[in-house]
């Protein structure tokens, strides 16, 4: 049968068409290869399915080529279409034309489907469903297949022009998205990065192929070739900067660490210590754990425990109340060694005067699902700004970056660094072997130190079990 060279069987005994496409239309089309399940592991039936689909495929080359006619090479213009004689002799057609649901309608089904199943955060469900609102705001809500390549070229060069923030304006939700894009360019307000517009478009680059799966096999996705490339959006080292070695100085003699004015002016200089609370412990943890902010801000008191004399913190997601404790990845779950310096600083003592069951940390608020670090992210920030440390390249998450230099400098090997930062590991090490026990991880993490740093002004915790004494006056006759 002279189709049957397009019929394909998957290793997991699955039948497929599978084709490549066309050299003219490749480049814009997006991908080499077009592969289509049959969903029968039988030969006889994958035979008398596999015309239909062929009808459905070179179809839809051609009405990609119809599209795209005016970005094609001047051969393929003058090219017929063709859609396979053969098929057709034997009455096979493909479906009628006819029109899909709306974009909204779809969007809404798309993310709820691969959102379930992909176990989506509440945090990301929320970014798509903003993306897909943006998408609409532009190119307006259409049935799928009624977007064209000039619907998706405004989207982007809109993108490229909306300035940061402006769906939290008020002062601009009665002008449109085109509006505010185009009155921004006159006035030379930069736009979006090339990063954001990639991740609006991504998320309508997978509505129309979670469509074209589930509806409509010969839509033609009309979004996937002007999505910007990941290599347009710069080098991921050039990102977020580490602190140096003065600028941790200047975050550690800040007064949060000194002492404080009163527990709202906790950033001007005073006599009150804060040592019972997040703001003083949130930074060292992550100095000297390499926690991400969330993770040390979610600690409940049963997660730092002791096994075998090793104190440890214990990072998971065990807890259905306090509003649920979310890890970033599978791998974020682990267990990291409490390093000497915290140790020192009374960290275990501080531990110990908090009640099971309790937060750790419950004097930052968690912010809802979709933006739990809300509150915790402009407290720290704020702390940053205050230290004068804070820049475009120096965030927060910085101190992990501080985190990952210092393992290097201290020779700590990297698949220790990875386990400790719940990163997964590369190569074979994925594969074979388990994680590493307390004590290989202890004796890697107790090698890390901050040449040039010094802690030695910051008075340990001391154990006040009184509430209304919980932070201390500083003993100005010491």
């Amino acid at each position: 049968m002279a189709q049957n060279y397009r019929l394909y069987l998957h290793p997991n005994g699955i039948y497929y068409h599978r084709v490549k496409v066309p050299a003219d239309i490749r480049r814009l089309y997006g991908k080499e290869i077009e592969q289509q399940s049959l969903k029968t592991r039988v030969l006889r039936e994958a035979v008398r399915l596999l015309p239909a689909v062929i009808v459905d495929v070179d179809r839809a080359f051609a009405n990609f080529r119809e599209e795209y006619a005016a970005e094609l090479p001047p051969a393929s213009q003058r090219a017929p279409i063709r859609i396979d004689v053969n098929a057709r002799l034997r009455g096979v057609c493909g479906p009628e034309s006819r029109d899909l649901p709306l974009m909204s309608v779809i969007g809404t089904q798309c993310f709820e489907a691969i959102g379930s199943t992909k176990h989506w955060s509440p945090k990301t469900r929320s970014a798509r469903a903003s993306h897909l609102k943006q998408f609409l705001e532009i190119c307006g809500d259409k049935p799928l297949n009624k977007y064209t390549q000039e619907d998706i070229r405004i989207l982007k060069s809109t993108l490229f022009a909306l300035p940061r923030g402006v769906h939290n304006c008020k002062l601009l939700q009665s002008y449109s998205k085109l509006e505010i894009a185009s009155q921004a360019k006159k006035d030379g307000v930069a736009g979006l990065s090339a990063e954001s517009v990639r991740q609006i478009m991504t998320s309508a680059n997978i509505v129309f192929g979670w469509a074209r799966v589930e509806h409509d096999f010969n839509l033609r996705n009309v979004v996937q070739p002007m999505v910007p490339k990941p290599s347009s959006v710069g080098n991921k080292r050039d990102k977020r900067h580490g602190f140096t070695t003065g600028e941790l100085q200047k975050l550690f003699t800040s007064p949060v660490f000194t002492g404080v004015k009163s527990q709202d002016a906790w950033y001007e200089p005073g006599s009150l210590l804060m040592h019972p609370t997040g703001r003083f412990w949130i930074p060292l943890l992550c100095l000297y754990a390499g926690m991400r902010l969330m993770e040390a801000v979610q600690l409940l008191r049963e997660d730092i425990d002791i096994e075998d004399g090793i104190w440890f913190i214990d990072v998971n997601d065990n807890d259905a109340g306090h509003g649920g404790k979310t890890l970033k990845t599978r791998y974020s779950a682990r267990r990291i060694p409490i390093h000497p310096a915290l140790i020192r600083l009374g960290f275990i003592e501080f531990v110990n005067a908090v009640p099971f069951g309790e937060r750790l940390f419950a004097d930052i608020a968690i912010g809802p699902p979709a933006q739990r670090h809300r509150y915790a992210s402009k407290m720290f920030n704020k702390l940053l700004l205050k230290a004068g440390i804070k820049s475009a390249k120096k965030v927060w998450h910085s101190l992990r970056h501080s985190f990952e230099q210092a393992c290097r400098e201290s020779r700590v090997d990297s698949a220790i660094m990875d386990q400790l930062q719940g990163h997964a590991q590369v190569g074979m090490r994925a594969v074979y072997g388990n994680e590493y026990s307390l004590e290989v991880l202890k004796e890697g993490l107790c090698s890390v130190e901050y040449e040039g740093l010094d802690l030695s002004h910051i008075q340990p915790f001391r154990d006040i079990r009184d509430p209304d004494e919980a932070c201390t006056m500083l003993d100005r006759s010491a």
